[in-house]
């Protein structure tokens, strides 16, 4: 009679082993990956409104930059009233006649966004994943030149944090340089966004009254004149956790000690 043998079993600590070392790879995420958004290579989203060589954005147009995407708004005036127009545009710095109606800031020769009309400009990520903002640069864009220098307005930032929190900051615009024009600035994450992880972040702009209080609202309009330059924002992606890693690893860990039941019985 001829004798069978079976294949001699995987020693079974070496299977988990095995299976320890593929978790652990698992949970070695990548590391939270910074990253400079300079609209220089972005990517229109194209639509019936939108071509793909466009540089003008009425209200509903899109683009992206790698994993982020910025959806362009029209003013909350034109919104509630159901119009559209246009409420954003890239402007190219070292360009001079990119900038020949409005008053564009000074200081940054390379592509940036401007967001015109009251617009306002949305950021989120691929998925829905999370993201950190550490820093922008940023600029008022004045209706007219040769206006005098002083305070106009401020940069409004409208967090929405992963837990679904809202957060927000105002930064003030700064003053012209010794030709008469607005500065860029920079601005990094203050407490309230500093480390936060968010799901969007909305951009816009708002004027001064003469009382200081900063409007532009469909119920205190700044009639078309809350416009903002922007440019090299500082984002981070954050990681996905590593909660579905550690499921993955306890139910390879549970098979495999099914099967070594098995292989016994």
């Amino acid at each position: 009679m001829k004798s069978h043998r079976s294949a001699a079993p995987r020693p079974f600590s070496r299977v988990l082993g095995a299976a320890l070392l593929a978790g652990v790879g698992a949970l070695a995420a990548p590391a939270a990956q910074a990253d400079i958004i300079n609209f220089s290579a972005t990517q229109n989203i194209v639509s019936g409104t939108l071509n793909a060589g466009d540089s003008l954005y009425n209200g509903g147009d899109a683009f992206r930059q790698g994993s982020y995407r910025f959806d362009v708004l029209d003013g909350p005036v034109a919104r509630a009233a159901g119009l559209n127009g246009l409420a954003g545009a890239l402007i190219d710095g070292a360009n001079p006649f990119s900038c020949t109606i409005l008053a564009c800031p000074s200081g940054n020769l390379s592509k940036y966004f401007a967001g015109l009309n009251d617009g306002a400009l949305v950021v989120t990520r691929d998925y829905g994943a999370a993201f950190r903002l550490d820093g922008l640069d940023f600029g008022f864009i004045a209706p007219v030149g040769d206006l005098p220098d002083g305070g106009y307005g401020q940069l409004r930032l409208t967090g929405v944090a992963a837990d679904g929190s809202q957060i927000s900051d105002a930064l003030d615009f700064a003053g012209q340089d010794a030709t008469g024009k607005f500065k860029f600035s920079n601005w990094l994450a203050s407490s309230a966004f500093a480390g936060i992880s968010l799901r969007s972040l909305s951009i816009d702009a708002c004027l001064f009254t003469d009382v200081g209080d900063c409007v532009n609202s469909a119920a205190d309009p700044a009639g078309n004149q809350a416009q903002y330059a922007l440019d090299n924002l500082q984002v981070t992606a954050v990681p996905l956790p590593a909660t579905p890693a550690l499921m993955l690893l306890g139910l390879a860990g549970m098979g495999l000690v099914a099967r070594r039941k098995r292989q016994r019985a």
